[in-house]
């Protein structure tokens, strides 16, 4: 994906997440309504809306953090990657030089 797709500015970031916490205020309000008054495609509409704000704030999230993601990666890593790990055959011959010396 190009960065273009998913560099925007912060006025629409705001607006993602506007739009986010209103459509789920007013999609919560619904469901404390009693089932009489529940209207189920509002609530699906409201519902998509939700989905969809959510969707490309964390797009956006996602492209303008990039190093942090990378750092934890990093710092995460196991020790072993530094460490010389000896091969099958090597680790064989060592089993069996320590069961000559142990008789």
């Amino acid at each position: 994906m190009s960065k273009k797709t998913f560099k925007k500015p912060r006025k629409t970031q705001f607006f993602y997440f506007l739009l986010m916490f209103i459509s789920g205020g007013i999609l919560f309000y619904i469901k404390t309504l009693p089932d009489s008054d529940q209207n189920l495609w509002i609530m699906l509409s409201l519902l998509i809306v939700l989905m969809f704000s959510l969707m490309k704030s964390t797009q956006n999230w996602a492209y303008d953090n990039p190093k942090k993601i990378e750092e934890e990666d990093q710092q995460e890593m196991p020790g072993y990657k530094n460490r010389d790990i000896p091969t099958l055959e090597e680790m064989t011959k060592n089993i069996k030089k320590k069961s000559k010396d142990d008789k």
